[in-house]
């Protein structure tokens, strides 16, 4: 089900004073559907975005290590989704040095197979055992990831499907390949579509810094055509330096970071 109210449950106002001691940010009548902040190295489009996600989390011990004065979102309506999300550009090796795994395939493992609360893949699918009235409407909800998928992995020849064993895998050529056998920039890709399918069409709010990182410039060009199929009523706010993410008839929801540093 497409909800129809989004703009009453996104973001509209970011007032952000004292960052780093002498900058403000003012960002108003932000678009309730798309919004690609550009802007050089060192402009403030990282810390704009882990501001605005610490806030939405109340994370105060993250905001009191920049000293503001003063930090105010606003929502169309006066509404907060009750869903939003933070996607970082990352594959760097974990903390955790009992971990084998890179930060990027910990993140994607949960967002697919993790099982003690509502938001993975796993979960989702159960939800054609679990809610039977609506298990047409989430295998539907499946078929357009797998054909999402599969259509920016073509020309890799790879075709997504779930195991025996309900774990997302891929055939190449006859060959079986697991999530963890995807390179980098695939592994950011699905990351990206699974965390916004999951939003299950509601109103919800994903920020994005620099997802081109590790993407071919095809799927950056049809990033957010897809991402807005995925979920219509995800409001996108995206830091990034690809013009190839703009190509694709997104040049009129451009940012530029100094008209929001004041």
């Amino acid at each position: 089900m497409v909800l129809s109210n989004m703009h009453n449950v996104s973001l509209k106002n970011v007032l952000i004073n004292g960052v780093w001691g002498h900058k403000n940010f003012e960002w108003v009548n932000i678009d309730p559907e798309v919004n690609i902040v550009v802007g050089i190295n060192g402009s403030g489009k990282t810390t704009l975005l882990n501001l605005i996600f610490a806030e939405l989390e109340a994370d105060t011990a993250f905001i009191k290590k920049y000293k503001l004065r003063d930090l105010k979102l606003e929502y169309y309506g006066g509404l907060l989704p009750n869903d939003f999300y933070f996607i970082r550009s990352f594959d760097n090796p974990s903390n955790d040095k009992r971990k084998n795994e890179s930060r990027l395939q910990q993140e994607l493992n949960y967002v697919l197979y993790q099982n003690k609360d509502g938001f993975s893949f796993f979960n989702y699918r159960m939800k054609i055992l679990n809610e039977p009235e609506r298990a047409l409407e989430v295998q539907k909800h499946i078929d357009l990831l797998f054909e999402i998928v599969n259509s920016m992995f073509a020309e890799t020849g790879k075709t997504i499907s779930i195991s025996k064993d309900s774990e997302l895998v891929f055939d190449q050529d006859g060959t079986t390949l697991k999530v963890d056998d995807l390179s980098s920039g695939e592994r950011q890709l699905l990351l990206l579509l699974v965390s916004v399918f999951l939003q299950d069409n509601q109103p919800s709010i994903l920020l994005a810094d620099e997802p081109e990182v590790s993407l071919h410039i095809s799927w950056q060009q049809v990033l957010i055509d897809n991402l807005r199929r995925l979920n219509p009523n995800c409001q996108l706010i995206i830091a990034t330096h690809s013009p190839s993410i703009i190509s694709r008839g997104w040049g009129d929801k451009v940012v530029q970071m100094k008209t929001i540093v004041k």
